[in-house]
């Protein structure tokens, strides 16, 4: 289109609007030739500053998203075979940065691009378009990030729908990065790295031995004599308050007061676990480790022995005779006033596990019977009875304590873990005899053929086989130390001959081990078998004396009576399971530590431990993580959107500056502006209706335009220059307008 001015002028060097009532050509001083740039044109920063913005915004989050499940470079957290976190670091230093960055960058560089699109809102495009001068100064103000302006724009005519919706984008900026601060938290992680790897681990030092694991191949060929003396000695000094070492409870938490994680020392003591205070009914388990012994980030197994007992009274018909077995326990004493009959069956030199590291259970049986006079009775306080009891032991593998199941060890397994599970998830490893190879299913033992385990035929063994001499089963062993070759029964059964009742007293009183004098939760009615060795010495000097001078005991008779006391314990079938329980807990502590004892220092497997690589780990909650991800996406859909809208025509200036304001305002009639001092709500609801597009002069606006001067004309003062016929000038190849009616297109060059 043609401009009315004079052809032979030359176009300024500034692009500038039209006024209406502009000088006319005649008063312009004709400005020297130079390069003139395209009126209409577009304009790379939008696009600079997006590619500039986004990656501050998306990718921060997106390494939040994906570290909040694993670790940069890895599967997962709990990746046991030792992976390199590095990445991981490094991962967190750049999403901090970038969050950082973007939220010092997020309001400049949305109000920016928002500037250039005010540009494009602000030219007309459509022939439906509408837009006052109010309003167009709103836009040129930045009013989307102007709350005075925001608050009273609805008020004052200032309100458009690019404003809000501007607004709302420079807010949906301002506030993400301080919300994802408050949302997404980070906490420190221990991960396994390959410096806390044992054996095949980057660090020389590694992590730490806390305990030996004993083999379940070296378990057969440990020493019978070494688990019975050790049984027997303990039942002769326990206490039911003592805490031991290598109980666990197989239920840390059954209740409120025996707290497995608070108060250790509580869970460790037999008096919880006996029927009369009933506090941890599920039992406890025995292990070569003490008591909440736990690997940290590394992932372990230990063979672990559970053991329960009931005891019931039966009829004196369905004691087993005879004992059955290959190589029973048969306890028989024939005393005046008493009948003692002990039956264990089974092979009490057999071991009853194979070497196989799945789950065993297996079952044992004890049987007494006693039958007193009721002068016995009288004596001993006890009554003729015939108890079964049925213990049931079970063993096999559990999983330590460690960071992944959140320090609280596992259950019992049915099975060992397959060899591809124990190398991928597992830290696991044999002795170095072994050369720290993997421990699978069954594994033969490393020790055997040298003498740290001798399989020596215990001296304790009823009967004259040589070839076994393994050690039994709990309840087995329990039976020996309580009524077989080991108790004090010894002296006193009717395969030992050669005694005097004043050598067997002795030998009873002084070197018989009477179990059970310590623990409070087995209270006799009436005096027990150790009252009746007091001043044992005294007792056989008076009956060796045959002065007559001294009163002379029946030392007899008192043997009798120790026989009945020692017995008796098991007519209170909540007694017996007690006393059972702690023997059979020495029994199988026995023979796990006396084993893993006797690998050392070359073919026990070692328990590591190691506190792991510390790292930062983003945390978030799943609605959190939700809401945020959808007001990212809205944010770069919105500026997606502000860019297209930016590109959807050239524009005549990159945004409403200084100079754009005031040719706009030089555009306007000398009326249409307030003077200077308060703007009145006269003068903007005048503001209000003129139309402030910005588009291609036409006939119809450049009558529009003539009209204006003329009535601006009227009220100027004689002096003032008088304007031509308000015809738009010559810029570059395309004449724009205040209040143009033409449209400006993307063709419009």
């Amino acid at each position: 289109m043609e401009s009315s001015a004079d052809p032979g002028s030359q176009p300024d060097f500034q692009q500038q609007l039209i006024p209406k009532n502009g000088p006319t050509t005649a008063q312009h001083t004709k400005a020297p030739k130079t390069r003139t740039e395209p009126t209409l044109r577009y304009r790379k920063t939008p696009t600079c500053l997006l590619i500039l913005y986004l990656p501050t915004l998306i990718v921060p989050w997106v390494l939040i998203c994906i570290m909040t499940k694993r670790p940069l470079g890895s599967s997962s957290y709990y990746d046991q075979t030792g992976a390199d976190y590095t990445n991981n670091a490094v991962g967190v230093l750049v999403a901090q940065l970038l969050k950082t960055i973007n939220a010092v960058l997020a309001v400049p560089i949305i109000s920016t691009l928002l500037a250039n699109a005010a540009i494009v809102y602000a030219m007309r495009r459509r022939p439906d378009q509408k837009l006052n001068v109010q309003q167009l100064f709103a836009l040129a103000d930045k009013g989307w990030s102007n709350i005075p302006l925001l608050w009273s724009a609805s008020a004052r005519g200032k309100s458009s729908r690019f404003l809000w919706l501007a607004a709302l984008l420079v807010a949906l900026g301002a506030i993400l990065q301080p919300l994802i601060s408050v949302l997404v938290t980070f906490e420190a992680i221990a991960a396994t790295s390959c410096l806390d790897i044992p054996i095949s681990g980057c660090s020389r030092f590694g992590p730490m031995t806390v305990g030996y694991d004993p083999e379940p191949a070296d378990m057969p060929r440990l020493q019978r004599d070494l688990v019975m003396q050790d049984v027997l000695g303990r039942l002769v000094t326990v206490s039911d308050l003592e805490p031991q070492p290598n109980l666990w409870p197989i239920n840390p938490d059954a209740n409120d007061w025996v707290d497995g994680y608070t108060t250790p020392p509580i869970r460790r003591v037999f008096s919880v676990y006996s029927a009369d205070f009933a506090l941890n009914p599920d039992g406890f388990f025995v292990t070569a480790l003490d008591n909440g012994t736990n690997t940290g980030v590394l992932r372990e197994h230990a063979v672990r022995l559970n053991s329960s007992v009931h005891c019931e009274h039966i009829s004196r018909s369905d004691f087993p005779s005879p004992c059955p077995g290959a190589q029973p326990l048969e306890t028989r004493i024939d005393r005046p006033d008493l009948r003692l009959s002990v039956c264990a069956p089974g092979n009490i030199s057999q071991f009853p596990f194979t070497p196989s590291r799945n789950r065993q259970d297996i079952s044992e049986d004890l049987y007494v019977d006693l039958e007193v006079s009721r002068s016995m009775a009288f004596l001993s306080n006890a009554d003729n009875f015939t108890v079964h009891c049925t213990a049931s032991t079970s063993r096999g593998y559990f999983e330590l304590g460690n960071e992944r199941n959140h320090y609280i060890y596992g259950p019992l397994l049915d099975r060992w873990p397959d060899p591809d599970d124990i190398a991928m998830n597992f830290n696991d490893f044999r002795s170095m005899g072994a050369h720290w190879a993997r421990p699978t299913e069954e594994d033969a033992s490393t020790s055997e053929g040298s003498s740290i385990l001798p399989a020596q035929r215990s001296i304790g063994s009823p009967f004259n086989n040589r070839q076994d001499s393994s050690v039994p089963g709990p309840l087995m062993v329990s039976a020996e130390v309580l009524f077989g070759n080991y108790s004090l029964l010894r002296f006193i059964t009717n395969n030992v001959t050669g005694l005097t009742p004043a050598q067997a007293y002795e030998g009873v009183c002084e070197h018989g081990s009477i179990p059970f004098t310590q623990p409070i939760g087995i209270v006799m009615y009436g005096p027990g078998p150790e009252s009746y060795c007091f001043n044992a010495a005294g007792k056989v000097r008076d009956a060796l004396n045959t002065t007559g001078e001294h009163y002379t005991y029946n030392l007899d008779e008192q043997l009798t009576t120790i026989v009945a006391t020692h017995a008796r314990l098991f007519n209170t079938t909540e007694y017996a399971e007690y006393a059972l329980m702690m023997s059979m807990y020495f029994a199988n502590r026995a023979v796990l530590t006396k084993t893993a004892l006797a690998e050392k220092p070359f073919d026990a497997r070692e328990i590591y431990y190691s506190p792991g690589t510390v790292m930062a780990r983003p945390n978030i909650a799943m609605p959190s993580l939700i809401i945020i991800t959808i007001l990212i996406f809205m944010q770069t859909v919105g500026l997606c959107v502000v860019i297209g809208f930016i590109y959807s025509v050239p524009t005549w200036a990159p945004a409403f500056e200084s100079m754009e304001v005031a040719r706009i305002g030089k555009a306007l009639a000398d009326n249409d502006l307030p003077p200077f001092g308060p703007v009145t709500s006269e003068d903007e609801k005048r503001l209000a209706k003129i139309d402030a597009l910005i588009g291609i002069p036409t006939n119809e606006s450049a009558s529009e335009s003539e009209m204006a001067n003329r009535e601006g004309a009227s009220k100027k003062d004689k002096g003032a220059p008088s304007s031509d016929n308000g015809s738009p000038k010559r810029m570059g190849s395309v004449e724009l307008m205040l209040g143009g009616k033409g449209l400006i297109t993307r063709a419009t060059k």
